[in-house]
């Protein structure tokens, strides 16, 4: 069973840095090299600064980021920029956001601690693969750090919903922070210290699953970082490494949302689209949506709206091609055709997700791109703005789009149950939790 525990989180001094939505930032792994160059010049105590920190001129092993990060984080730690609480809590978190310009919808979720667990043991549940990259710069941003600097996302079954009941029965109207960030998601969070309170979430997770929705990578070297630990300094199962901060959802949260992630290619060699057409045409049917300078906006608009439509139970794909006059769509013939392209001991559960067979039958089937250049984003980057995408194929670097429906909720907990890991960038959960809400120290005593 998941392990839960309050801690006592370190948060932003708001009488010292003002208004709070100028210090923190989305996760380090959407942040672009402009966003960075921002959040930097934005305020002296962004968190950009720990997460993500800039690569400079004769930086060694003893002077780096992640020494930067380290000192700036003790550093404010020491200036009461950043304090700790003075009581161990959870901490209730309220988002606000709009999809598709309707109706405001509000997710909600707590941020605890949980102890590691090995993925083998079924309490905690990964859905995504991991890179080894990306691991290797977060193990070296903890060792330096000795903290938790985001929180991961994760997922678990409450059909009655009683956990947010629980807490909302006993948090006050207005809560401590209250922010909207740059995208207009509003972020709200209260202090949850009431042990009787606490007792009663952790009692109603005895025995329940966790789902990795977000930080795969991120937990994956909290694990790495513990088993360190625990071979220098032994193991008596309390110490703060072998725990990791976790964002909680209910997957039956009314506001839980995955947004797709469409697939943008480059250095592809000599890619002729009459020829990919056809190569398509063996497993896909293919129309077209004709557009003009004058009629673009309309046509881009339909076209999006048959990629949802005929996505609800076809696997159907978008593709924009540079140079092109018009949008594709192309829809899978037969679902029998699957069997055929993805061989050998697949789980179903990943043969029927649409990224898979986006990979399986074009990627690598008509454009020969390998997994390990995919793994590596060699030909490949990845986007969640398909108006965006479009206008950077319009650009220089690359050539092609291809547009996805988004993964469902029902399809990631088959995946985690079923212990398979999905295609990387399979899903995207909207909105993201803001780094710099809470920290948790993970580091250990002097020896």
């Amino acid at each position: 069973m998941a392990i839960l525990a309050p801690f006592k989180g370190i948060l932003y001094n708001q009488e010292k840095v003002g208004d709070m939505s100028l210090v923190v930032t989305p996760p380090y792994d959407v942040i672009t090299k402009e966003d960075q160059e921002r959040y930097y010049q934005r305020h002296p105590y962004n968190t950009i600064r720990l997460i993500l920190g800039k690569d400079l001129p004769g930086d060694n092993d003893r002077v780096n980021k992640y020494t930067r990060a380290a000192n700036y984080l003790d550093r404010w730690l020491e200036d009461d920029i950043l304090m700790m609480d003075a009581v161990p809590s959870i901490y209730y978190c309220r988002q606000e956001f709009v999809i598709k310009r309707t109706e405001k919808i509000t997710r909600k979720g707590f941020i605890a601690l949980v102890k590691l667990e090995n993925f083998d043991s079924g309490v905690v549940l990964p859905h995504e693969k991991t890179m080894k990259e990306p691991k290797a710069d977060r193990l070296k941003l903890m060792e330096s750090c000795g903290a938790n600097l985001s929180p991961i996302f994760s997922l678990y079954s409450d059909v009655g919903k009683n956990i947010d009941v629980i807490i909302e029965e006993k948090i006050s109207t207005h809560p401590f922070m209250d922010l909207d960030d740059d995208v207009g998601t509003r972020h709200q969070l209260w202090r949850v210290n009431d042990k009787d309170v606490i007792d009663e979430v952790i009692k109603e997770m005895e025995g329940v699953s966790l789902f990795i929705a977000d930080g795969h990578h991120r937990y994956e070297t909290a694990l790495n970082y513990s088993r360190k630990m625990q071979k220098s300094r032994g193991f008596r199962g309390n110490e703060a490494y072998n725990y990791v901060m976790m964002y909680l959802s209910n997957m039956h949260d009314d506001g839980l949302v995955i947004l797709p992630t469409h697939r943008l290619l480059y250095n592809l060699n000599e890619l002729n689209p009459a020829t990919f057409c056809q190569k398509a045409e063996e497993y896909f049917h293919v129309d077209e949506f004709e557009f003009t300078s004058s009629n673009d906006s309309g046509a881009r608009r339909e076209f999006f709206n048959q990629l949802e439509r005929r996505g609800q139970n076809r696997h159907t794909f978008g593709l924009y091609m540079k140079g092109a006059s018009c949008y594709n769509l192309l829809t899978l013939k037969s679902d029998d055709l699957v069997d055929s392209v993805i061989m050998g001991d697949v789980p179903t559960v990943l043969k029927r997700l649409d990224v898979s067979i986006l990979q399986a039958f074009i990627l690598n089937g008509i454009l020969g791109i390998s997994d390990q250049s995919m793994e590596s984003q060699k030909n490949v980057d990845f986007i969640e703005d398909g108006d965006k995408a479009i206008e950077l194929v319009n650009k220089d670097k690359y050539q092609l789009v291809f547009f996805v429906n988004p993964t469902r909720v029902k399809q990631v907990n088959e995946a985690a149950f079923a212990q398979v890991r999905m295609p990387q960038k399979s899903t995207f959960f909207y909105p993201k939790l803001l780094s710099g809400l809470v920290l948790n120290s993970i580091a250990p005593p002097p020896s």
